[in-house]
């Protein structure tokens, strides 16, 4: 939303700001998109995905989405895990984070965000270098371990 001045002559006003006063401007945040968020959850866990969903929902505001998306993280990725060591087939890992990356994109990021919502593209590499740096270790000490 522009500013709008009290004095309507901007040869005057000091203030008036560079945008014609009929205008009505918004800013567009810099977000990470629904595909790296899902790519995110499919690759390493929901955790992960659902922190980056976490940054944006920071980015645009919106604590309660935040908060929910956090509690929703834990407790799935609490059940992901349980069910990992309890019931370990070949593909329930994958369809778990499957099922954790549809919700937070279609379910989270569709009523918090919005499913029209105009962004800018953040770029994805710093959270990557972030992720293989938590998860590589964690793989290397669980492949040590079963020696």
């Amino acid at each position: 939303m522009t500013h709008r001045s009290e004095n309507p002559n901007p040869e005057t006003d000091h203030n008036h700001d560079e945008f014609e006063d009929n205008e009505i401007t918004e800013l567009i945040p810099a977000l990470y998109s629904k595909r790296v968020i899902f790519m995110f959850c499919l690759l390493f866990s929901t955790i992960f995905g659902a922190v980056i969903l976490m940054s944006n929902l920071n980015s645009v505001k919106e604590n309660k989405g935040k908060w929910q998306v956090l509690l929703f993280a834990l407790l799935y990725t609490a059940g992901h895990a349980y069910t990992v060591f309890n019931f370990s087939t070949t593909y329930i890992g994958l369809m778990l984070n499957l099922g954790g990356a549809l919700i937070l994109t279609e379910y989270f990021w569709n009523r918090y965000i919005g499913m029209d919502k105009e962004f800018i593209r953040k770029s994805w590499t710093k959270p990557a270098l972030v992720s293989a740096l938590i998860t590589v270790p964690l793989i290397v000490a669980a492949v040590l371990t079963t020696q």
